[in-house]
């Protein structure tokens, strides 16, 4: 993959030395592959740069600081970050960057869901609806069916291979494989395999449990 120096790096971000030395200095870059002469800079810092201002601008009460910034880049894959800078469009660019915020945080909470899975579902929401979500106006809930989380994800009920809430497969009740999260009303099943890691993260089990208090608070309501 190609790099670049710092010359090329001011030109092509237009963006000053003493910017990017301070943005290497806060961690929202990964710096110079070595200090001194012919010291140079991967893809991925020129392609920080490029979407830093567009974030400070066009997502500023998403993005009020230089640390919040830096917390939402270190969670974007290369992939992201080169789809964020290719979009030239004001409210394209933001609604996949709320759509990425999205899926990082269910991502947390449904460890045994794979990425594409999650990505493929939060696409088929309306930009209102993913605005909602990650401004918090709208429970994720309300829109994620929710026996598919760790089978077909769906929407509203449907899951991606079309069955509704009665259709499709899921895991047996006694399968070991299986660690059940939840209360009476509704249960959520996650691989234990995929629990591997995080059992240190006493916030899983407990945003769970918050997940599903708020399906069931709609389900009681929609009854």
């Amino acid at each position: 993959m190609r790099s670049y120096d710092l010359t090329e790096l001011e030109e092509m971000s237009a963006l000053s030395r003493r910017t990017i030395s301070d943005y290497v200095s806060r961690g929202l870059l990964a710096g110079p592959s070595h200090r001194g002469r012919g010291a140079r800079y991967s893809q991925r810092d020129l392609d920080a740069l490029r979407v830093i201002p567009r974030l400070r601008t066009i997502l500023k009460p998403e993005f009020p600081s230089l640390t919040s910034v830096r917390d939402f880049l270190s969670e974007l894959t290369a992939s992201e970050l080169r789809h964020l800078v290719r979009l030239t469009n004001e409210r394209a660019f933001e609604i996949d960057v709320r759509r990425i915020r999205v899926q990082h945080r269910l991502k947390t909470f449904l460890p045994a869901v794979s990425p594409e899975m999650l990505g493929a579902a939060l696409m088929k929401l309306t930009p209102e609806q993913i605005c909602g979500v990650d401004r918090g106006q709208i429970q994720i809930g309300a829109l994620l069916d929710v026996e598919g989380l760790n089978g077909d994800l769906g929407l509203n009920g449907h899951g991606a291979n079309g069955a509704g809430r009665n259709g499709g497969s899921a895991p047996n009740e006694s399968d070991d494989r299986y660690e059940r999260f939840g209360n009476s009303t509704v249960q959520v099943r996650i691989e234990r395999q995929a629990l591997d890691g995080q059992r240190e993260k006493v916030s899983l089990s407990d945003t769970i449990r918050d997940f599903a208090e708020q399906i069931e608070l709609l389900l009681k309501a929609s009854s």
